[in-house]
C-alpha cells in the first residue's frame, strides 16, 4: 500500500519539485503540503502549488501555508524565486481551469495537526524545509508523535562544509537547521525515528546538463516533464543540486540508499549555530544517508516524471 505522507517544505525551487515526486509516485499517499515562509515568500509558493496542481490534474493533498517568520532567515534573494515560479508562462494555460483549490488556504500548523489526528495509520513526514511548522505542533500536542512513523529531514553537514555564510557564522551549518535550529532540536528530540539527508550526500549529486537533457527529450510527452524543465531552468548558471529530490527519493526509494545509525546534536547558539555534529555521548540516535545510488536516482526522477 502507498505510504501516507505529509511534506512540509519552504517553497524553493527543489521544495516544489520533490513535492512533485511526491505526490506523482504510485508509492506515496501525499495527504497534505505545508509550506514554511523559509526559502520563499509563503503566499507565492502556496499560489504556484495550486497552479502545479491545476496544471497536472493532480488531486489529494490539501496545500496549506505558513507566514510565521524563521528565526534566522534565508537571503532576500534567494526568496524572491518564489515570485517568478508563480508567474511561470506555463501557467497561463490553466487559465480556464477551475483552480485546484479554491480560498485562501489555512495555516500550516492547523493542517498538520488536522492530517496526524485523522490519519487510519502513521504518517511520515518529509521535511525538506526548517522544521518551525511542526515544532509548533508537537509543542503544542506532543502526543500527535504517536501518529508519526518517521521524519525525514533534509539537513545537516557532518563532514563536509554548510552553506550558510552569514556575518558572525563559522560557516558549519547546512541553511534549513541554521534557520531554526531550537525547532531542530525540538523534533530530534521528541524520539521518533528520523532519516537525516546531510549535504555530505547531496553534494555527490550535482543538477547535471547531461541529466537536464535527458529530461528534455521527454518534456515533449509529458506535462510533468515540461514543469520540472521549466523550474530547474530558473536555476541555471547557479551551482544547484538534488538536495530536496533526494530528500522524496529516501521515502520512494529508500532501497537505493545507504543510511548508517550514529548520534547527532544539533548547535543551537554560537558562531556553529545550527551545526548538525555526531555525538560520542548523548544525543539523539538517527539514521543518516551516506551513499545513494547516482544512476537509480535519476532514473526514478524521470521515470516519475513520465507519469503525467
Amino acid at each position: 500500500m502507498p505510504i501516507p505522507v505529509l511534506h512540509d517544505n519552504d517553497g524553493h525551487v527543489d521544495d516544489l519539485l520533490s513535492c512533485l515526486l511526491l505526490w506523482l509516485s504510485p508509492q506515496i499517499d501525499l495527504q497534505a503540503i505545508t509550506i514554511t515562509d523559509g526559502d520563499c515568500y509563503a503566499i507565492q509558493s502556496f499560489e504556484a502549488l495550486l497552479k502545479m496542481a491545476t496544471y497536472l490534474d493532480l488531486e489529494g493533498a490539501e496545500v496549506a501555508y505558513s507566514e510565521d517568520p524563521v528565526p534566522n532567515p534565508f537571503p532576500d534573494n534567494w526568496r524572491r524565486e518564489s515570485y517568478i515560479m508563480n508567474e511561470l508562462p506555463l501557467f497561463s494555460e490553466i487559465t480556464l481551469k477551475k483552480l485546484y483549490q479554491q480560498g485562501k488556504g489555512r495555516k500550516s500548523q492547523a493542517v498538520i495537526t488536522d492530517c496526524l489526528t485523522h490519519s487510519r495509520a502513521p504518517v511520515t513526514l518529509v521535511v525538506t524545509g526548517p522544521l518551525t511548522n511542526l515544532a509548533t505542533v508537537f509543542k503544542a500536542a506532543p502526543e500527535l508523535k504517536s501518529k508519526v512513523s518517521e521524519f525525514v529531514i533534509m539537513g545537516g553537514a557532518l563532514h563536509v562544509p554548510g552553506n550558510v555564510e552569514e556575518q558572525g557564522h563559522d560557516g558549519s551549518a547546512e541553511w534549513n537547521l541554521y534557520a531554526d535550529p531550537a525547532a531542530a532540536k525540538a523534533i530530534l528530540d521528541l524520539g521518533v525515528a528520523v532519516k537525516i539527508i546531510p549535504l555530505d550526500t547531496t553534494n555527490e549529486l550535482p543538477v547535471t546538463k547531461d541529466f537536464l537533457a535527458r529530461l528534455e527529450k521527454q518534456a515533449d510527452r509529458f506535462n510533468a516533464s515540461i514543469l520540472a524543465t521549466k523550474l530547474w531552468s530558473l536555476v541555471k548558471g547557479f551551482e544547484y543540486y538534488f538536495w530536496d529530490t533526494i530528500t522524496a527519493a529516501a521515502t520512494i526509494a529508500p532501497e537505493i540508499f545507504t543510511f548508517k545509525e550514529m548520534r547527532v546534536e544539533i548547535a543551537t547558539s554560537g558562531r556553529s549555530t545550527g551545526k548538525l555534529s555526531g555525538a560520542l555521548f548523548g544525543g539523539r540516535k538517527v539514521k543518516v544517508a551516506t551513499s545513494i545510488q547516482k544512476e537509480a536516482f535519476e532514473e526514478l526522477l524521470l521515470e516519475i516524471l513520465r507519469t503525467r
